[in-house]
């Protein structure tokens, strides 16, 4: 082989390696931005709106997100994978999945809103106008658009757009809040909801460079090839949707069967256990992509990011159980009510680590199919506990259900995570002679 061969396969295994850094620090910096601007959104919020809007609000948010990603009907995962191998034909394949996506989420989200305030008066804001009805509507299929496109940019090892969008959407919400704020006297909780969905429209700009260059077909939609993988996108909305939905849904449990002002409390509690505890995840998940081409074995590599996860995990709870009154009075003296139930949710870090290292475990084996009837069933488990532990027992109660229900999962599902994260024994001397 010849030196020149050699430098230039140097060369491109660098490059594919600054590409890989590159993207990877690009979640990490999405995650910190839109925990750092979400809580200041949030903040904004409790300081300029009623509890009870920003109740509302929270679990408006909530669904829109939960409904999003539902929406999104899996084509944002499998994009991921797709895309990198289409090269510049990927955009008509892309062209598909935004619409289909942003089509799919406008429509559970109209649903919704017309549905939603007939199960609970709580959500009666919803649909109170058909300004407050569209702008949920909207901002729901948004939601959708902007979930698949931000994957496919991940796979397209274009992160640094991915980054981008999500700095504009924090950003431009954060500040249409802080307009309706000043602007209007006593502004509701549609109005939160609409600053959300404008951030997602005004952060669709990236879309320019995304379809930048020369062709008239630039623009078409495959929607012939998308309809083919229908299955394959079928299977991952099935993985997605068992990750997320416990954690979107609880929020609109809570307003659903207490109150809007006890979900605003409750929500902004939720809001700070995912800002502490969900940003070591996502680090620890990064540093597993990162090692997972030079570790010797999966097996070194979930031991990593397993006590990676239990350390920054530990670290958050040491932050948050003895802090929890000084964090909420930060968004206003009224959201110290949920100050025992931040304590008792931040104990979930620990379980959530064995449940994320499940998943991935099973995802590396290929063996989602056995492991998709638990963790459902566990998803059904956290629902159940908070709804439980609302109606005996108040926001503590949503706290201790979801915790209950959480230990339980992580119990069924520890033994496969043991025995991945089991160091094996040595060989004895001489057994392998011979052989």
């Amino acid at each position: 082989m010849s030196g020149e061969t050699l430098i230039e396969r140097a060369h491109a295994a660098a490059g594919s390696h600054r590409a890989l850094l590159a993207n990877a620090g690009s979640m990490v910096g999405t995650t910190l931005v839109n925990s750092l601007l979400g809580v200041a959104f949030w903040f904004v919020a409790a300081h300029e709106f009623s509890q009870t809007a920003v109740g509302v609000a929270g679990a408006a948010v909530s669904a829109m997100i939960l409904l999003g990603f539902t929406g999104t009907i899996g084509l944002g995962t499998l994009l991921m994978g797709e895309l990198p191998r289409r090269g510049t034909g990927g955009r008509a394949l892309l062209s598909a999945a935004l619409i289909t996506a942003g089509i799919a989420g406008a429509a559970l989200g109209l649903l919704f809103a017309l549905v939603a305030p007939l199960v609970s008066s709580n959500l009666d804001p919803l649909s109170a106008t058909w300004l407050a009805a569209g702008s949920f509507t909207l901002g729901t299929g948004l939601t959708s658009l902007g979930l698949v496109l931000d994957q496919s940019l991940i796979g397209l090892l274009r992160g640094g757009l991915q980054l981008s969008r999500n700095t504009i959407f924090a950003a431009v919400k954060l500040v249409a809040l802080i307009a309706i704020a000043v602007l209007l006297a006593s502004p509701s909780a549609p109005w939160i909801y609409t600053a959300w969905g404008f951030g997602i429209a005004a952060s669709l700009i990236v879309l320019r460079r995304v379809y930048r260059g020369r062709g008239r077909g630039r623009f078409r939609a495959d929607f012939s090839s998308l309809r083919a993988m229908r299955g394959s996108a079928a299977s991952h909305a099935s993985v997605n949707l068992a990750l997320e939905t416990a954690d979107l849904a609880m929020p609109i449990i809570v307003v659903t069967l207490l109150s809007a002002s006890e979900n605003a409390s409750f929500y902004i509690a939720w809001l700070v256990v995912n800002f502490l505890v969900m940003i070591p995840f996502s680090l620890s998940s990064v540093a597993y992509a990162l090692g997972s081409g030079e570790a010797p074995s999966s097996e070194n590599r979930f031991r990593f990011t397993f006590g990676l996860s239990l350390a920054l995990g530990a670290l958050a709870v040491l932050v948050l159980v003895p802090f929890a009154g000084p964090v909420l009075r930060i968004f206003g003296e009224s959201y110290e009510s949920a100050t025992a139930t931040l304590r008792i949710l931040a104990l979930g870090v620990f379980p959530l680590v064995i449940k994320t290292h499940y998943v991935a475990i099973h995802r590396v084996r290929r063996t989602l199919g056995r492991a998709m009837p638990i963790a459902w069933a566990g998803t059904a488990l956290e629902l159940g506990g908070g709804a439980l532990g609302a109606a005996l027992g108040g926001l503590s109660g949503v706290a201790w259900g979801w915790l209950a229900g959480l230990l339980i999962e992580a119990m069924v599902m520890g033994g496969d995570v043991t025995r991945a994260l089991a160091v094996p024994r040595p060989a004895a001397a001489g057994s392998g002679a011979g052989r």
